[in-house]
C-alpha cells in the first residue's frame, strides 16, 4: 500500500481502474520543491529568473526519460508533448506555472505541471494510447512577482497581449520579460498561440478556505470572481522632520490612511468581499525624511459582477475621503482586470461526472484568484479543478495541501483528460 493509498494499475483497460501514483507525485512536488527552497519549508522561484529556469530544467528531463516531445515558443511557454493517435486531431492541454511569489508554498501552480506529468506517466504505465495529443504547459510569469501584471505567458498564447507587448515587460528593476528569456536561454522559436486546442484543464491549490470548512476534496471551479486592479499614486512633500507635524504634507500618512479605506471597502461588503493593498513603495524613504510619494497596488474583488462595480465606486469615493483627511493628493487610476468568466459548461460537467464515476466527494467553486486559465477561458475550452489548501494558506512558506488530496485532484484530472483526449 502506497502512503496515499493510490498507485497506477497496469493494463490497458480503457482506463476503468487506471489511477495515479500518489507516492511519485508526491516525490515530484517535494523534489521540484528543492529549487528556490527557503528555510520555512517554502519555496522562491520568481518568473524568469535562474531558479525559475532549473525548474524547468528538472521538469524537462523528467520529461525526456519518458520520451515526450519539448516545444517553447517565443514567449517562453513550455509545452511537453505525449503524442496521440490521431495527430490531425487538436490536443487536450493541461498545465499551469512554476514560477512562485516572493516566500511561496510549494503546490500554488506546481501541482497543475506535476499532476499533469503524474497523468502522462500514469497513461504510460498502464499502456494506454489517446487519441489526441496530451500537451503539458508551463505558462511563463504567472504570479506576476517580478513582471506584473502576470499571466504573461498565458495573456500572450490567448491573444489579449502580442508578443511584442508580452516581450516589453519590465521588472522594476527595467530588464524587460524579452531580455530575460534570452539570458536564460528559455525562448523558443514557435510562434505563441493562434493554433487549434480543442480543450485546457489546470489543476490546482484553492488558496482559500472554503473546501476545508465543507471537508470536501476536490472543488469543480465553474468560474471567476470579478476582479479590478488599481494604481494609487499619493502626492506629499519631502520634508526634514524638524518640519512641525501640523505643516507636513506625509505621504506615508497618506498610505496609511488609504490602506485602512481599502479595507473597508471589502470588509463592508460581506463574506465574498475583497480589498487589498498589495504592494507599496516609498519616496525618498531616507530616515529623517517626510515621505514625498508613495505608489500602491490595491484591488477589490467580487462574486457578483455589479457587486465589484459597487465596490470600485466605493473605492474611489474612499480614497478621496483619506486624502482629505490626510491632508494630501491621491490618484487612483486603473491597471488590469478580469471577470466574470465562466468555465465551458460542457468542461464543468465532464469535472462533475468525472468526480462521481471516481468517486471523489466535490463541490462547485469560484475562483477568487486569477490563473493562467483566465486567460484562456475566451478563447478555448477551460476549466479547473481545487483541491483543498490547509487553513485556507498560500502564497506562504506554510502552504500545504496533504497526499491524499493531491493524488485525488491528479485522479480527477487524469480521467477528465482521458474522456476528452479519446482512448486510442
Amino acid at each position: 500500500m502506497t502512503k496515499t493509498g493510490r498507485k497506477a494499475v497496469a493494463g490497458n483497460d480503457r482506463g476503468g481502474n487506471l489511477t495515479v501514483d500518489g507516492d511519485r507525485l508526491w516525490d515530484s512536488l517535494m523534489r521540484m520543491a528543492e529549487i528556490g527552497a527557503l528555510p520555512g519549508g517554502g519555496c522562491r522561484r520568481l518568473g524568469l529568473t535562474p531558479e525559475d529556469s532549473a525548474g524547468r530544467a528538472l521538469l524537462v528531463r523528467w520529461a525526456e526519460a519518458q520520451g515526450y516531445g519539448i516545444g517553447r515558443d517565443r514567449v517562453g511557454n513550455l509545452f511537453i508533448r505525449r503524442a496521440g493517435t490521431r495527430p490531425e486531431l487538436a490536443p487536450v492541454m493541461m498545465g499551469s506555472h512554476l514560477d512562485t511569489v516572493m516566500t511561496g508554498g510549494r503546490f500554488d501552480g506546481v501541482l497543475g505541471v506535476l499532476g499533469g506529468l503524474e497523468v502522462m506517466r500514469s497513461l504510460d504505465e498502464a499502456g494506454i494510447a489517446t487519441q489526441r495529443t496530451l500537451e503539458l504547459v508551463v505558462w511563463t510569469n504567472e504570479e506576476g512577482a517580478r513582471f506584473a501584471p502576470g499571466n504573461t505567458g498565458a495573456f500572450a498564447f490567448s491573444g489579449k497581449y502580442t508578443l511584442e507587448q508580452a516581450l516589453a515587460h519590465a521588472d522594476l528593476d527595467g530588464t524587460r520579460v524579452g531580455d530575460a528569456l534570452q539570458a536564460l536561454g528559455e525562448a523558443g522559436d514557435e510562434p505563441v498561440g493562434n493554433r487549434p486546442v480543442d480543450a485546457y484543464f489546470e489543476l490546482h491549490v484553492e488558496q482559500g478556505p472554503h473546501l476545508e470548512r465543507a471537508g470536501v476534496p476536490v472543488g469543480v471551479v465553474t468560474g471567476t470572481y470579478t476582479v479590478r486592479y488599481f494604481n494609487l499614486t499619493i502626492m506629499g512633500d519631502a520634508a526634514h522632520l524638524a518640519q512641525p507635524l501640523e505643516n507636513r504634507r506625509d505621504a506615508l500618512v497618506g498610505a496609511a490612511e488609504a490602506i485602512l479605506a481599502i479595507r473597508r471597502v471589502g470588509v463592508s461588503h460581506g463574506e465574498d468581499g475583497r480589498s487589498n493593498a498589495s504592494w507599496i513603495e516609498v519616496f525618498p524613504n531616507v530616515r529623517g525624511t517626510v515621505a514625498a510619494t508613495v505608489r500602491m497596488s490595491c484591488d477589490v474583488r467580487h462574486a457578483d459582477p455589479e457587486v465589484t462595480q459597487a465596490m470600485a465606486a466605493d473605492l474611489h469615493a474612499a480614497i478621496g475621503d483619506a486624502s482629505r483627511r490626510s491632508g494630501v493628493a491621491m490618484q487612483l487610476e486603473p491597471f488590469h482586470r478580469f471577470g466574470p468568466i465562466l468555465f465551458d459548461a460542457g468542461l464543468v460537467e465532464l469535472l462533475r461526472d468525472t468526480a462521481r464515476r471516481r468517486g471523489h466527494a466535490f463541490r462547485d467553486i469560484v475562483t477568487v484568484a486569477g490563473h493562467d486559465a483566465i486567460a484562456l477561458a475566451p478563447v478555448l475550452p477551460t476549466a479547473m479543478i481545487f483541491v483543498p489548501s490547509a487553513g485556507g494558506l498560500s502564497h506562504n512558506e506554510r502552504e500545504h495541501t496533504d497526499p491524499a488530496a493531491c493524488a485525488a485532484g491528479a485522479d480527477m484530472l487524469l480521467h477528465a483528460v482521458l474522456a476528452r483526449a479519446g482512448h486510442a
